[in-house]
């Protein structure tokens, strides 16, 4: 057998195809194969394995899985984006992008739209208002204080560092303006605090140049949240001031961006509540919530408190991390997040608040909420604000379809000690005469009278088309002995009993 000899000029093109051919396998080699993997850079969730058919999808699906995980992809993408940055002053990053002085800005299409003020939805905006305005209705029949808040995007305090290839059309009105208008004819509390902001951004800096430019830093939140202060101590006369005094100021390092791996140098601002005595009791309830999200759930308890105030937020990622603010002034502050819009009459009969704030960031106005918050249909069940002298029952009756955190038997409630569901709920379908019109049901204790339907509820009977209610209290509240449950008549408003249970518990 000849064996045929290589020619040493041969060597480096033989050199050359090996290593092509070991970059092509190695990256396939080196496929990720793990679920739930997530992009550090592009800040995106990896496509998972698709399951497999014989359709055009899988085929798709399958190039798309190879795309996102092939090896060494993240590698690649890191050395591009560092060098870009470093050459060329090129931010190659779908989420954010560079302005004017070193100032970096969110890159949403929406975001880029809003501030060219081309994308402002009145409609949506005047749905919006509407809630609100029903939600104040709501609340004030309640004797409970409501406050709206909005909170201003970067590019709107500072504009002057948005990249001056983007141009924006003055001569319409932004999503703040437009806001503005509509708020300001309506009787709904309100705070915009562009202004405030804008007249204080001389001084320092309230919106970090780099680090999580989709929020104001703690400096611009402080005189956000100074600005409500100054709406509580309209209200509660025992509630203590926002005061700066109470907070430590800190300086806190960063060196890429929070969102996505981008090497930044920065310092940004931090406030922290030293003497903080409030205890965190965020598990106490949320395992057992009925509500869209438990993202930015939160629920804190201060003994140390005098007062006995208990203050609800409906928030988005603005507010997240300020419950400091309100920690050393309430008793018990709970923050939900606000695309539970349509869980609010659930939330106030759970945790009876004093107060009531829901805030909104501007850029969710004009991109996320109009996907997630239909406005559209509001309503609230009316508080029973009448006497309790119950009229014969006219013939409504009751079946019972769950009970969680505890037990029904006949008309008495029984608890179990050692049971740590922390809310006590019973569902119920309602049976009517049919001639009847809408009957609205209430549970009674001791100390409050609970509405026991929901904006969530309403559209879930509309769709089953029968009628629903639900009781929920928090056990800790359940001491009393007994909880009457009535519904009022359509035709005169006069209340009549449905069932008086006694609470006992379990020995």
């Amino acid at each position: 057998m000849n064996i045929k000899k290589i020619d040493k000029n041969q060597i480096p093109q033989i050199a050359f195809i090996a290593a092509f051919l070991i970059l092509l396998i190695l990256p396939a080699l080196f496929i990720n194969l793990k679920k739930n993997q997530t992009s550090e850079y592009e800040n995106k969730m990896l496509e998972e394995w698709p399951g497999f058919s014989m359709t055009e999808e899988f085929v798709k699906g399958v190039y798309d899985y190879v795309n996102d995980r092939i090896g060494f992809r993240e590698s690649s993408i890191a050395v591009y984006t560092e060098a870009n940055n470093a050459l060329f002053h090129s931010m190659v990053n779908p989420l954010f992008m560079w302005g004017e002085d070193g100032h970096i800005y969110y890159k949403d299409k929406d975001y880029i739209l809003a501030y060219q003020r081309l994308n402002t939805d009145s409609e949506y905006i005047d749905s919006m208002a509407k809630f609100l305005e029903q939600t104040n209705d709501y609340l004030a029949s309640k004797d409970i204080r409501f406050l709206y808040f909005v909170c201003p995007d970067k590019k709107t305090i500072y504009p002057e560092y948005f990249p001056k290839t983007v141009n924006a059309d003055m001569s319409k009105p932004s999503v703040l303006d437009c806001l503005d208008e509509r708020m300001a004819k309506t009787d709904v509390p309100y705070i915009d605090p562009k202004d405030a902001l804008t007249a204080a951004k001389g001084d320092e800096l309230l919106y970090n140049r780099m680090y999580d430019v989709t929020h104001w830093n703690d400096r611009g939140a402080f005189i956000g949240h100074s600005l409500i202060d100054a709406k509580i101590r309209e209200w509660f006369d025992d509630v203590k001031s926002l005061d700066i005094n109470d907070y430590a100021l800190k300086t806190v390092h960063v060196d890429t961006l929070d969102n996505a791996k981008f090497s930044i140098d920065e310092d940004v601002p931090l406030y922290e509540l030293p003497d903080d005595a409030s205890a965190d009791y965020t598990e106490l309830l949320k395992p057992y919530l009925d509500c869209t999200t438990d993202t930015f759930y939160t629920h804190h308890i201060n003994p140390s408190v005098e007062n006995d105030r208990r203050l609800l937020v409906f928030t988005d990622s603005y507010f997240q991390a300020h419950q400091k603010f309100y920690d050393n002034r309430f008793k018990e502050v709970y923050f939900v997040h606000r695309q539970n819009y349509d869980y609010v009459q659930y939330f106030v009969n759970l945790t009876f608040p004093d107060m009531v704030i829901f805030e909104t960031a501007e850029r969710s106005i004009s991109s996320e909420m109009p996907q997630t918050s239909d406005f559209s249909e509001a309503r609230y069940e009316p508080p029973y604000t009448g006497e309790y002298d119950f009229m014969e029952n006219p013939g409504v009756t009751y079946d019972i379809t769950s009970v969680k955190g505890g037990r029904v038997e006949g008309n008495k409630i029984y608890l179990d000690p050692e049971d740590m569901t922390a809310i006590f709920t019973i569902d119920a379908v309602l049976h009517k005469p049919e001639d009847m019109g809408t009957v609205d049901v209430y549970a009674k204790t001791d100390d409050e009278c609970m509405e026991t339907e929901y904006l969530k509820l309403y559209r879930q009977m509309e769709e089953e088309g029968c009628d629903r209610f639900s009781v929920f209290i928090q056990r800790r509240f359940m001491t009393q002995s007994q909880i009457q449950l009535f519904a009022v008549s359509p035709a005169d408003g006069r209340p009549f009993l449905l069932e008086t249970f006694e609470v006992l518990y379990d020995e």
